[in-house]
């Protein structure tokens, strides 16, 4: 095949065809893709809908009339909503896939890959300037692994960041135009909805027996009382008429213990060797009863804590999803390689779920929520986490980070591109997409904040040090020579951005360091306030809201000048 030269000189013989009934994230594609070629060669590329007579040189995006006329067999219904082609045939360049979201990212993946462009986050953009665009045969099939794909950090929420990353969580930003989202109401720990705690006062037995007494408050509930299973059915049907965006709907457990333990719920328990067992056959029935009317809506659940362990016999039926949680492991190590007791026995459950369930997906967790501003070396585990959860047919996965107001964290923006990358393809090059986000988004201060990077990773390896999401600041592997030596590298890391437009990010780079210092008593002094002056200030300039998942900027400043005063 001869090369197909889309642009050169700043000219293009190519226009672009759409369907004339295309869908919205079709018509979005075409437009980024006009957009973005003419940002990198200069040449000009007109949208046309395939009603105009077909010329020898086009962009073929989506199904249309001019596509059926090559004859080309795409199977759509192995693509599905989101899966793709990109393809070179004679003159043409074919991108199509699914409606809702597939060609849109046969586009954005299309430009990634064989034009250069890089979306790091949702500020930072990296789009090469060509003298021109020619392309080789081409012929890439992709379809994702999994149907839902979620990375819960503030900066990963943005519609256009979400679409260029093929990210379609819920909690994103993402409309119409860009395909929608796969939708929750409420997202988790619904039973307070589901069962108002203001009916407390008139049904008692609506709520848990433990130690003798039906508990108020924020518990569980009685999940074998009759009247609360019909209660709930009703309440579900309720939702999803006041939200038919909505396709999945969470009955789950608060976010607490205190489940009940009256004859009848722990008869079922005990007998299944676990609480799940309670939960699950409440869920199921409600599932049983939303199906008869509603049968393209399905109900999640969460294996959590208390309830994490699969019951003997009871099997979720095929419309309700598992979200079986990670939240007890040390993420330092992969899950299913580290010693720890707590990673052995979640390896045990996410088997036996994996086993039983038809739609299992997984609520993991990506940063320290104890201490958001503190280093969490948990980046070389991502990929192989991620593969070992798809090992277990693992059908949806959301990544939970750091989603406060201004969320930053430590390497925030970082982590969640290579999650997108992960959950998009598992076989992604974890060190080529690093590199890749590295050189672009720290660009001059690369080298030492790679540096920093591998110093905590390989210190929690060599010595087989466990990190948990909880992990306080005097963890052993933040020793004062760890910290200084890190504390040396994110310096020069900011030496080196000096004066670029990358100097804000190597300085946000080097906090997570300081803030240790800070906490540990590292330094003390005049060095002291002089880094507590330059820590605090920094966070003020970023829009920092949250120290931790509990403790606001504003609520550590207090600790800090009484610490200061004592």
């Amino acid at each position: 095949m001869k090369p197909l030269v889309l642009a050169r000189n700043s000219k293009s013989d190519y226009r672009m065809i759409v369907s004339k009934s295309c869908s919205s994230s079709e018509d979005h594609g075409a437009n980024e893709l006009r957009h973005y070629l003419s940002l990198v060669s200069g040449a000009r590329f007109d949208v046309a809908n395939d009603e105009v007579q077909q010329a020898d040189k086009e962009i073929l995006i989506g199904k249309s009339k001019h596509l059926d006329h090559l004859n080309l067999d795409i199977d759509y219904s192995r693509l599905g909503q989101e899966g793709f082609i990109v393809k070179t045939y004679r003159d043409y360049l074919v991108i199509a896939g699914g409606r809702l979201r597939g060609t849109m990212y046969g586009v954005y993946t299309f430009l990634q890959k064989y034009v250069g462009c890089k979306w790091l986050s949702s500020q930072v953009s990296r789009i090469p300037r060509l003298n021109e665009i020619i392309l080789g045969q081409i012929d890439d099939i992709e379809v994702p692994h999994l149907e839902y794909r979620d990375v819960h950090y503030t900066d990963a929420f943005d519609a256009d960041w979400s679409a260029r990353n093929k990210v379609n969580g819920a909690f994103s930003k993402l409309d119409r135009a860009r395909g929608g989202k796969v939708s929750y109401f409420p997202f988790v720990h619904s039973f307070d909805k589901l069962i108002p705690s203001e009916l407390y006062e008139k049904h008692p037995e609506y709520f848990p027996l433990i130690e003798g007494k039906r508990l108020s408050g924020y518990v569980q509930r009685c999940l074998s009382n009759p009247e609360v299973v019909a209660f709930a059915k009703q309440r579900v049907a309720g939702w999803i008429q006041e939200h038919p965006e909505a396709k999945i709907i969470s009955v789950s457990q608060n976010d607490t213990g205190n489940w009940c333990k009256c004859p009848d719920c722990s008869s079922l328990d005990d007998s299944e060797g676990s609480p799940s067992a309670s939960v699950l056959s409440f869920v199921n029935q409600i599932a049983e009863e939303i199906e008869r009317h509603h049968p393209d809506k399905i109900i999640d659940t969460l294996a959590y804590q208390y309830s994490r362990k699969p019951p003997r016999t009871i099997r979720p039926r095929h419309n309700v999803i598992v979200r079986l949680c990670t939240i007890e492991c040390c993420f330092a190590h992969p899950l299913d390689s580290c010693d720890s007791e707590q990673n052995k026995k979640f390896t045990q459950d996410i088997e036996a779920w994996s086993r039983i369930a038809p739609k299992l997906y997984i609520w993991d967790y990506v940063t320290n929520f104890a201490n958001y501003v503190m280093p969490f070396p948990n980046l070389r585990v991502l990929g192989p986490n991620i593969k070992f959860f798809m090992e277990h047919n693992v059908k949806g996965i959301f990544e939970e980070g750091n989603y406060s107001a201004g969320g930053k964290g430590e390497l925030a923006e970082l982590r969640a591109y290579i999650l997108a990358k992960l959950l998009w393809n598992p076989d992604s090059d974890v060190d080529i997409t690093l590199n890749e986000f590295l050189d672009g988004y720290y660009q001059n201060a690369s080298k030492p904040i790679k540096e920093y990077m591998d110093l905590l990773h390989d210190q929690v390896e060599r010595h087989n040090l466990h990190v948990s999401i909880y992990s306080p600041s005097t963890s052993e592997y933040l020793s004062e020579d760890i910290v200084s030596k890190a504390d040396q590298l994110l310096a020069e890391g900011e030496r080196m951005a000096e004066g670029s437009e990358s100097r804000m990010r190597a300085r946000l780079a080097h906090l997570p360091i300081q803030y240790v210092m800070i906490e540990r008593l590292y330094v003390k002094g005049e060095r002291r306030r002089a880094l507590l002056t330059d820590f605090l200030n920094t966070i003020e300039k970023a829009g920092i809201t949250n120290i931790s998942e509990g403790m606001t900027v504003e609520q550590y400043k207090i600790r800090l000048e009484h610490q200061e005063k004592t």
